[in-house]
C-alpha cells in the first residue's frame, strides 16, 4: 500500500533455556551422552505501523521497564533479562517521533508477558486480540490461586485484564483489517496466535511472533514450548506459502541473529 510505513522496534533481550524454542537442541546423544543445557539469547520486539487511513498501529507492545516488580517468581527464576533505557517502549516510539497516546490500534499477537508488557501505555487505543487465547489465559488466571499464579510462566493478570478503549475478538483470518493489513490466525504456540501481513509497496513483511521463533523452527526443528503440535505444523505451512504468495519478508518472534543481521531496525523503515 502507497505511503504505509513499518518499524521494526528492539525492546531488550533475555536469555533463555533453548529448548524453550528448539525441543532438542541439548538432547543427550550416544557421543555426548551428558550433553549441557544451555541459555540462548532472544530480543523482544514490536512492529509499528504508519498507516495512512487508520493512523498509527502496534502489533506487540515487549516487556515493561518495571518487570522486575510485576513478573512472577517462575518468570524471574526462568529468564535472565537485559533492558537497557534505550529500549523502553517510549524511547522507541520516540524514535519515529510518536508518543504512547499517538497509537491508535494495538494488535496483540498472544497474551504472553513479553507481547503484553506495556498494554496499560496503550489504554486509549482499540485492541485486537485472539479469542480462542484471551479464553485460555482468562481461564487459566481465574482458576490459579496466588501460589499456582506465582508459578505460572506466562500470563501477567494485570496486563490480560488491563482497561483499554475496546477490544477486540478475532477468530479467523481478517483480510483487510485496515487497508492493506491482514490478520492471521496461528494456532501451535498457543491456542492461536495472530500474525500480521503488512502489504507494503516495496518489501511486505510477516510478522508471526511466536509462531515461529527462530530459524531452526522455521526450517523444521519443532520448539519445545507448544500448546498444539498439529497445528503448528499446520500454521508453518500457511506462513510459507503466504510468503511465496506475496515475495515477503518473516519477521521471526525471538531470532536474535536474523534481528542484528537481517532486520531494518527503528529509525528505519520497511515500505
Amino acid at each position: 500500500m502507497k505511503d504505509m510505513k513499518a518499524y521494526v522496534l528492539h525492546l531488550g533481550e533475555a536469555y533463555v533455556e533453548s529448548t524453550y524454542f528448539v525441543r532438542d537442541d541439548t538432547a543427550a546423544t550416544v557421543a555426548n551422552p551428558n550433553a549441557p543445557h544451555r541459555l540462548l539469547r532472544n530480543p523482544f520486539t514490536a512492529i509499528l505501523v504508519d498507516h495512512p487511513e487508520a493512523g498509527w498501529i502496534l502489533y506487540d507492545t515487549g516487556i515493561p521497564d518495571n518487570w522486575e516488580d510485576i513478573w512472577t517468581k517462575k518468570m524471574l527464576a526462568t529468564i535472565a533479562v537485559k533492558k537497557p533505557a534505550h529500549t523502553s517502549m517510549e524511547h522507541q516510539l520516540g524514535l519515529v517521533g510518536i508518543t504512547p497516546k499517538d497509537v491508535k490500534h494495538v494488535i496483540i499477537s498472544h497474551l504472553h508477558m513479553d507481547h503484553t508488557g506495556n498494554v496499560k501505555l496503550f489504554e486509549d487505543a482499540n485492541f485486537y486480540v485472539a479469542k480462542e487465547d484471551m479464553a485460555f489465559a482468562t481461564l487459566n488466571l481465574l482458576a490459579m490461586n496466588e501460589e499456582q499464579y506465582q508459578d505460572n510462566f506466562f500470563w501477567i493478570k494485570e496486563e490480560v485484564f488491563c482497561k483499554v478503549k475496546s477490544r477486540n475478538y478475532i477468530d479467523r483470518d481478517e483480510e483487510q483489517l485496515f487497508p492493506g493489513i491482514d490478520i492471521i490466525t496461528l494456532p501451535g504456540h498457543t491456542p492461536c496466535v495472530l500474525g500480521m501481513v503488512v502489504h507494503l509497496k516495496n518489501q511486505p513483511i510477516i510478522a508471526v511472533a511466536d509462531a515461529i521463533n527462530v530459524i531452526e523452527n522455521y526450517n523444521g526443528q519443532v520448539p519445545g514450548a507448544m500448546y498444539d503440535s498439529l497445528g503448528y505444523l499446520q500454521s508453518l505451512r500457511k506462513i510459507k506459502d503466504l510468503e511465496k504468495k506475496y515475495g515477503a519478508k518473516v519477521l521471526f518472534g525471538h531470532d536474535i541473529n536474523q534481528l542484528e543481521n537481517e532486520v531494518k531496525i527503528a529509525p528505519e523503515f520497511y515500505d
